[in-house]
């Protein structure tokens, strides 16, 4: 995440432990799913990714298991599922999360049976597998950015394994921690941020910021879907730029 985020802090590295009777039961699932999965594929294809939600979805999770799909902007959109990015990628899960009381956020590192990945095409809304012969989608077979696990065996396909708590350096606000100019007005960012996008992006952002200027998002749900449209890296280059001109 430090390539994005140079300022980012790890303040915590929580280990799942599965001692209560639920736990046991997700575990045995899991195992089951990976022999199960095996037996039909030839191989698990387990892998390692990130997801990442609000703290109170964390813990919700943690205690029950995945509750629905990811909620993703139209511009992301490969089907309808559990989006998790692979292991080298925490920052793509990082955006959908959201800071705390305290001011950290919070990713899952999960294991994954992926099985046979089919690739699933931009804008989709498929929700399970196109046929007998996938397990699971993703953006991009061979440089994945997403792996989409369907709502129908999600809790099958995931088990969490730790939770990694950080402090990034932009806030829900737009705010660059550690500057002495760190407010900045939703409009003068926005007008940065048109520089710096393609049309269909541009488009998307101006519809998002029109909904939420009339009241119907509140700032958390618009700072969450701006920063699912933009990407971090051009969301903190442009309060830089911000920051720079002042």
């Amino acid at each position: 995440m430090k390539k994005i985020d140079p300022g980012v802090v790890i303040t915590a590295i929580h280990q799942c432990t599965r001692k209560e009777h639920s736990g046991e039961a997700r575990q045995d699932v899991f195992q089951k799913q990976i022999e199960i999965t095996k037996a039909a594929r030839g191989v698990s294809n387990t892998v390692y990714a990130w997801y990442g939600a609000p703290a109170k979805e964390v813990e919700s999770i943690l205690a029950h298991g995945f509750g629905g799909p990811s909620k993703v902007s139209a511009s992301e959109t490969y089907g309808v599922g559990v989006y998790l990015s692979p292991f080298g990628l925490p920052h793509l899960s990082a955006k959908f999360s959201e800071a705390d009381d305290s001011g950290e956020k919070h990713i899952i590192l999960c294991r994954v049976i992926l099985g046979n990945v089919e690739k699933v095409v931009a804008g989709s809304q498929q929700h399970y597998p196109s046929s007998i012969d996938f397990d699971t989608g993703t953006d991009d077979p061979k440089n994945p950015k997403w792996y989409v696990v369907w709502p129908s065996v999600m809790n099958r396909h995931i088990i969490p394994e730790c939770v990694v708590c950080f402090k990034s350096s932009i806030n829900v606000s737009g705010q660059v921690r550690g500057s002495t100019h760190t407010k900045y007005s939703r409009d003068k960012l926005f007008s940065k941020l048109r520089s710096s996008l393609p049309p269909e992006k541009i488009k998307e952002l101006a519809k998002l910021y029109d909904v939420y200027r009339v009241g119907k998002l509140t700032k958390d749900i618009f700072i969450r879907h701006m920063r699912s449209v933009v990407g971090d890296y051009v969301l903190l280059s442009a309060i830089r730029e911000i920051r720079s001109s002042e």
